[in-house]
């Protein structure tokens, strides 16, 4: 039964949305995917736009449970970015912003900061603006100067220079939870681009 001091969804949003950009922003999987071109030249804009969508999702229908939420995000990392996750990072990172939301929904706010303050900081690199250093695709069909303009072509055509450090979270050997039950950021991940792989070429 629910709770009569249960805050309304709506008034969730704003405070829903930094644990979405924070969990987001943590997420080795959708980082790779950006940065290997997956989501093409505006990877980094659509993947603010799914910061805002599963942030709306989530607050404005009133019954979402992880389930949902997990078959929501790996729809849009298909269908965005070509993308499939190995890692069970889609299903970690659902039962996470539930959780989260329920929280919130309890007005456990407080509890939910301290949680998040465990895990420690995180670079937020999905902010517009930022501009995303592209990671070189492996083809071996072209010449070192036609590889040499790619690369320049890559940089021009991003929009949105942070460091290659997309597995930085996932390479540290500190626990960055301390004592949290998810584990998402230290997925063993390889920075060739092994946990995360396309699903349909066109």
């Amino acid at each position: 039964m629910a709770s009569s001091s249960q805050i309304p969804l709506a008034q969730l949003q704003p405070v829903f949305k930094e644990i979405v950009e924070n969990i987001f922003n943590r997420w080795t999987a959708l980082r790779l995917a950006v940065e290997h071109g997956m989501g093409g030249p505006l990877g980094l804009n659509t993947a603010i736009e799914i910061i805002n969508y599963i942030t709306c999702y989530c607050t404005e229908n009133k019954r979402v449970d992880a389930y949902d939420l997990r078959e929501v995000m790996e729809e849009i990392m298909d269908q965005e970015f070509e993308t499939i996750c190995e890692d069970e990072s889609v299903k970690e990172i659902s039962e996470l912003l539930i959780k989260y939301l329920n929280l919130l929904r309890d007005n456990k706010e407080e509890q939910v900061r301290l949680e998040l303050a465990r895990m420690g900081p995180c670079e937020i690199w999905i902010k517009s603006g930022n501009r995303i250093k592209m990671q070189a695709m492996d083809d071996s069909s072209g010449t070192d100067d036609d590889n040499d303009d790619d690369d320049m072509d890559q940089d021009m055509d991003m929009e949105p220079t942070v460091a290659p450090a997309a597995t930085r979270s996932a390479m540290n050997p500190t626990p960055s939870t301390q004592g949290s039950t998810t584990e998402f950021l230290e997925e063993d991940v390889d920075p060739g681009w092994t946990q995360v792989r396309g699903r349909r070429r066109r």
